[in-house]
């Protein structure tokens, strides 16, 4: 697939570069130096990494917000000669985006009937500024694909596949639970329609993210002593932090980002408002339970007082990509956007190769 080998090329080339600036131009710090060599395997990626490799009890407790999925089904490939852990990770983080490019596609084409609409979500999806983290040993390509299959249970009725990926989808990243809201929408439309059984198997697929996500959280409460400990360890300063209000949080960035100030953190500000339109476009032109899937990742996302990684947040939330190619139909506006993804694409991986940007 052309979209899936282009993005593993613009994600190498800028790895390649990452690494000649810091060894052989010699720019950058120590930090650079280690996130350029970290490379495919570096940032979150490093924790999967430990957790497939040596498990949970090795890990100080902040470990336990990583949701066991991805790893346990590296560890499975692990058991190939010559693999090792960290090419485990890489080979499931890029057959689960290959598996999300190949549903989306088929997603769209049974919702909007369009071939060349349901061609640029995927390369929008391939290509989005974030979508490094998908070649990356990071689990956001798990849960996209999880969570393209679940829509297509849901959307085509085919129950057994909604629940399954939605379990799983709880057990791979704690956002999975969200899956919940679109299956409730969905539960809703169909309620006076379906008969019985079918509305027991829709309540099912309302509860099977919730019930995947529990599942680790009994485990881990069982085996380290508190449920709360992975949603306690993500709520602390030093990753996402607690609760705040998100229009004051949009309000601040957009301010410091006018005035130059704290751009770290400002920089968040366009990618937010640019979700915000995407997800009214999803409203708008899109199945109800699109619009409601992308709102409640969005206020999720955006209720943290932290919003580094909300543009990764934003990827594993696949409605957008949809939404965006439902505004680009047009030829000249199609490529002018797939071009500017794609450059964006470079930057950003770039950015976080050399540490200097959040995945």
């Amino acid at each position: 697939m052309l979209p899936f080998a282009v993005s593993r090329v613009i994600v190498l080339v800028a790895l390649a570069l990452a690494r000649f600036l810091v060894d052989k131009v010699q720019i950058g710090s120590l930090a650079a130096r280690e996130a350029a060599h970290a490379g495919l395997l570096g940032w979150d990626a490093a924790w999967y990494q430990r957790i497939e490799a040596h498990g949970y009890s090795h890990l100080p407790r902040s470990g336990l917000r990583f949701f066991p999925l991805f790893p346990v089904v590296a560890r499975a490939f692990g058991a190939i000669p010559g693999l090792g852990s960290g090419g485990a990770l890489l080979v499931v983080a890029n057959l689960g985006a290959l598996s999300a490019l190949a549903l989306l596609y088929h997603l769209v084409l049974y919702e909007l009937g369009d071939e060349a609409q349901a061609r640029r979500a995927v390369w929008l999806l391939a290509l989005a500024p974030p979508a490094f983290v998908l070649v990356m040993g990071y689990s956001e390509s798990l849960l996209v694909s999880l969570s393209i299959a679940a829509f297509l249970g849901l959307r085509q009725r085919h129950y057994g596949l909604a629940i399954g990926a939605s379990f799983l989808a709880g057990l791979c990243r704690p956002v999975g639970v969200l899956l919940a809201v679109p299956a409730l929408v969905e539960l809703v439309r169909n309620w006076r329609s379906v008969p019985d059984r079918e509305r027991l198997l829709g309540a099912g697929s309302v509860l099977a993210a919730p019930v995947g996500a529990a599942a680790y959280l009994t485990w881990v409460r069982v085996v380290f002593g508190s449920f709360s400990y992975p949603i306690s360890e993500q709520l602390t300063r030093n990753h996402r932090g607690g609760f705040a209000d998100p229009i004051a949080t949009l309000v601040s960035d957009a301010r410091n980002l006018v005035h130059g100030t704290h751009l770290g953190t400002a920089e968040h500000a366009p990618w937010a408002l640019l979700l915000l339109g995407l997800a009214v476009v999803a409203f708008l032109k899109l199945p109800a339970a699109y619009g409601w899937y992308a709102a409640a990742t969005l206020a999720v996302a955006l209720s943290a007082p932290n919003l580094d990684s909300l543009e990764r947040y934003g990827l594993g939330c696949f409605p957008f990509v949809v939404a965006a190619a439902v505004m680009t139909r047009s030829q000249g506006s199609r490529w002018m956007v797939i071009a500017l993804s794609g450059s964006l694409l470079t930057v950003y991986a770039l950015l976080a190769f050399l540490g200097a940007y959040v995945p």
